[in-house]
């Protein structure tokens, strides 16, 4: 074990491991294959460089994004380890220089593609080549229930037999058990060790929002957030586009990405982002698969997705560094309206069904009145929590009213209708509609008929997607889903339970607007800001990005501890031998002109 946290330190500057890396490192050591589940900025990345670091011969990591990749291996050569990748970005001649040396031996850890192995040529090549292990990143990509289901994933076991019995390590973010399940049979693990970590990022603060007007929600925390790093998620192309436009004209740089622009615009947006000459960019979800950018402060999701597991590993992208930030999620009914139209494109329809069942798990999550964090956690299996106190429903200070007796008129209208009917319909009947529809359905016949006339229609339905999402309603049925009493449902027609709603969700405001409790640790302001100018000059000479050379959670312990010798500066998280030898002089001669002039 001191072998392990020796090089630990000497490759990547840590003094200790995080949950479950140690674990890890070791079963692939001792040849066993390896499923593990760490949540995004876990240290996924470690668990596989460490061990190829120590392991004779190459490590193969197959991994889904050229731009991960590019990040992965700049990051490592900074470190001082001889990595690289094969990829179409690179030229003839690069790709030709790559392959001599990994032939000499002279790479340690090789980046490919998983269509690389539909290659016949790099089959051949890396058949003579001495691997030691596969580990394979974003592993939930070869499973069909996965959201970021990649059909070259499936190729990978076809190397085995070429490379020999080797032990093959795969990672992600994000994997129900069904999904974890699905990785191990289609990667064909045997008996592999399972390590699944915990989901649970303290230093995310989760907000559902429902604003009356979402751009106005935007420009107010942008504005209040403009040096910070952050993701916009919108759902459309024509909605990034509207997006990026209306922050451009509040004279806020930003860039934008979806897959309607030429690979050269988003590149090119991209580098803009992840080298902070931007700091804010618009995106659809075909943007941050890999992204390793360590310090993006926020990530707001302008519609609601379509699966809990796409927004966690999307809002995930936020904090990776370990500080302080925020994860929102802006939502309105036409949310679901857009995510049924883009799930009922589906052909298959045991597939459409079984994503209909996830958009109504993520309404469930916007609509509950319970802790954010807990009911994440409770979806992906792992221990719950009633409070955590850090997101919006724990520290709502908003008026809350007692909705206790609206509940149980959408109960008892939903048992009048025979629980047939969808929340539309249950809304008309409770507001007294004289539309021809309800006519035609004899709403008026019933006796709930208009008891809840002075409400809105927005109101019942809000309070109707609470009741669904605390479980005291079931919606059954996928394209038209009807409401069903559930066993829980006696709690409120029995006056058992009580239900309370947030009196007005604009009175949110305070927790929008919050900056984030950022410098807790006391650390020196403005020596941090000098010290953010030297790593930006720096990325800039090198043309790496600036948290490649130190991530901010490492320039904010120099700018609490203000390190003006090699052994002190050495103590820093994230400085190794090699990061040493490159930057200390330059940040510890800053640190030290700081300290004269103060």
């Amino acid at each position: 074990m001191n072998k392990l946290v020796k090089n630990l330190k000497k490759y990547f500057g840590y003094d200790s491991f995080r949950e479950g890396q140690a674990e890890i490192i070791e079963e692939i050591l001792a040849g066993k294959d390896v499923l593990g589940v760490l949540p995004t900025g876990g240290g996924k990345s470690i668990c596989y460089q460490l061990p190829a670091l120590m392991n004779d011969g190459l490590t193969l990591v197959i991994s889904p994004l050229i731009s991960l990749m590019k990040d992965q291996v700049d990051a490592l050569n900074e470190d001082g380890i001889a990595a690289s990748y094969l990829n179409s970005s690179q030229s003839r001649e690069e790709y030709t220089e790559t392959l001599r040396e990994i032939k000499r031996g002279d790479v340690k850890i090789l980046y490919i593609s998983p269509e690389r192995l539909d290659s016949d040529f790099f089959l051949n090549f890396i058949s003579d080549i001495d691997v030691s292990f596969i580990a394979v990143d974003e592993a939930h990509c070869i499973s069909q229930w996965g959201h970021d289901f990649r059909p070259s994933y499936k190729l990978i076991p076809q190397i085995y037999d070429l490379l020999g019995d080797i032990p093959v390590a795969a990672f992600t973010a994000t994997a129900t058990k069904e999904v974890r399940d699905d990785i191990i049979k289609n990667l064909d693990l045997l008996d592999p060790f399972v390590k699944v970590t915990g989901f649970d990022r303290e230093n995310l603060r989760f907000l559902v929002e429902k604003p009356k007007d979402k751009q106005k929600f935007i420009k107010t925390y942008i504005t209040d957030h403009k040096d910070e790093a952050g993701i916009i998620y919108a759902g459309t192309r024509k909605r990034v586009d509207e997006l990026a436009k209306f922050i451009k004209n509040l004279g806020i740089p930003v860039a934008k990405y979806h897959a309607g622009m030429t690979e050269e615009a988003r590149n090119k947006n991209q580098d803009d982002f992840i080298y902070d000459r931007k700091k804010l960019i618009v995106a659809t979800n075909a943007f941050g698969m890999g992204i390793d950018k360590s310090n993006v402060r926020f990530v707001i999701h302008y519609n609601m997705p379509k699966d809990m597991e796409s927004y966690y590993q999307e809002a995930g992208r936020a904090g990776r560094d370990g500080e302080n930030a925020d994860c929102i999620l802006l939502y309105n009914g036409q949310d679901i309206v857009l995510n049924k139209f883009l799930i009922n494109q589906t052909q298959n329809p045991k597939y459409r069904a079984y994503q209909l069942e996830k958009l109504q798990i993520i309404t469930n999550y916007v609509n509950t009145s319970s802790c954010l964090r807990g009911f994440i956690l409770d979806y992906f299996g792992q221990e719950s929590m009633t409070y955590c106190d850090n997101c919006s429903n724990c520290l709502s200070d908003v008026t809350k009213t007692d909705a206790t007796i609206d509940s149980q008129k959408i109960l008892s209208c939903i048992y009048r209708l025979d629980q047939r009917y969808g929340s539309s319909t249950i809304s008309e009947c409770l507001r007294g509609s004289t539309s021809k529809k309800a006519m035609e359905k004899n709403l008026d016949q019933v006796s709930t008929y208009g008891i809840m006339k002075d409400k809105s229609d927005k109101y019942i339905k809000d309070l109707i997607g609470t009741l669904v999402a605390d479980g005291y309603i079931r919606v059954s049925g996928g394209t038209y889903p009807v409401l069903k009493l559930t066993e829980k449902s006696k709690e409120i027609l029995y006056d058992e339970t009580k239900i309370f709603v947030s009196k007005t969700i604009e009175d949110r405001s305070k927790l929008n607007a919050n900056s984030l409790k950022d410098n807790e640790a006391g650390y020196d302001d403005k020596l941090f800001s000098q010290l953010k100018k030297v790593r930006l000059e720096l990325s800039r000479k090198r043309n790496v990005p600036p948290f490649i050379i130190f991530s901010d959670a490492s320039l904010k312990e120099m700018a609490t501890y203000k390190p003006d010798t090699e052994e002190k500066f050495l103590q820093i998280k994230g400085v190794g031998d090699k990061k040493f030898m490159q930057y200390g002089d330059i940040f510890i001669a800053e640190i030290s002109e700081y300290m004269a002039d103060s």
